[in-house]
């Protein structure tokens, strides 16, 4: 898997590697490692993508967030970006496993997921639920290892990977409609602030003015915040802003200046050097960059496209 490694605090935090699918996918085996750095595979860890775990059969024992979450045969895992998780054992396992970047989901599916950090997301799932969920898995792994990609792949990869997580979302709904769920103080400072940073990153760029929206004192969000995710209140509003930027350049034609000033930029060169920092390349340069890859991919593909 594509990934690289920061420690922080003694808990590792296994950051997306940039990725034009946004996703990485294979199938679950007793030998599989899910990252490059097997020495702190099996550690307490978080990753700033979702992951998802299918047990088709099998047993595996996982901490997540100081809980205990046992899996047998037909149950699915989804852990959120943030949640502390680790394996501890696992015993003749089949099944699945893939993380994926939270900036290609649906926001309403994502804020009911992510009401609560410390809540787990665990399912039993009947015949009919397993069935569906393991045929969109394959569906994306035989889209991930495509060869032959056509101009439109990227596309296919996030809309199945949507309709997966619309499936997770689902399973979740119908679950808390039998269930009450009462979520502690700090997750519901979490839940909330991260709701109002996905409808206000545009016009809000700060932390104090979420903490202004919220009532309460910018020190409390931004500890509470930190506590409960392990990144700071600014990481999130950057996050929805940087995310939204490269959906921007990526499927629009807008100018650069057009796609700051939407963003809330009344200085252009100021959210260029802010993108850069966050990216590791400027915009032009990541959308040249991405142009190239989809022009080289739809030449591939009308190479092979048989003439008439």
């Amino acid at each position: 898997m594509e990934s690289k490694v920061i420690v922080s605090k003694e808990i590792h935090l296994f950051e997306f590697a940039k990725s034009y699918s946004g996703l990485v996918i294979t199938p679950m085996l007793p030998s599989f490692v899910p990252i490059e750095d097997t020495a702190t595979a099996f550690d307490p860890h978080r990753h700033d993508s979702y992951g998802l775990f299918l047990l088709k059969s099998g047993e595996m024992t996982m901490l997540v967030e100081e809980d205990e979450v046992i899996m047998r045969n037909s149950s699915l895992l989804l852990v959120q970006p943030g949640q502390v998780h680790q394996c501890i054992r696992s015993v003749n396992i089949d099944g699945w496993v893939m993380f994926f970047d939270g900036k290609n989901l649906d926001t309403k599916a994502r804020s009911i997921n992510e009401q609560s950090v410390v809540e787990i997301l665990l399912f039993e799932l009947n015949p009919d639920e397993l069935l569906i969920t393991e045929q969109l898995l394959q569906s994306i792994f035989q889209a991930f290892e495509n060869k032959t990609p056509g101009p439109m792949q990227t596309q296919i990869m996030h809309s199945l990977t949507n309709a997966l997580f619309y499936h997770a979302t689902n399973l979740n709904l119908l679950r808390k409609s039998t269930t009450q769920n009462y979520a502690s103080r700090p997750a519901q400072i979490v839940h909330e602030f991260k709701a109002l940073t996905k409808s206000n990153f545009r016009s809000l760029k700060k932390p104090r003015d979420y903490a202004t929206l919220m009532h309460i004192s910018v020190s409390h969000l931004n500890d509470t915040i930190k506590a409960n995710t392990g990144y700071s209140s600014t990481h999130f509003i950057k996050q929805e802003v940087i995310g939204e930027a490269q959906r921007q350049l990526r499927y629009s034609s807008k100018l650069i200046k057009e796609i700051a000033s939407d963003l809330g930029f009344s200085d252009h060169k100021y959210f260029i050097r802010l993108f850069s920092q966050a990216v590791g390349q400027s915009p032009a340069v990541f959308r040249n960059t991405i142009t190239t890859s989809q022009v080289q991919i739809q030449n591939s593909f009308l190479s092979k496209a048989p003439s008439t």
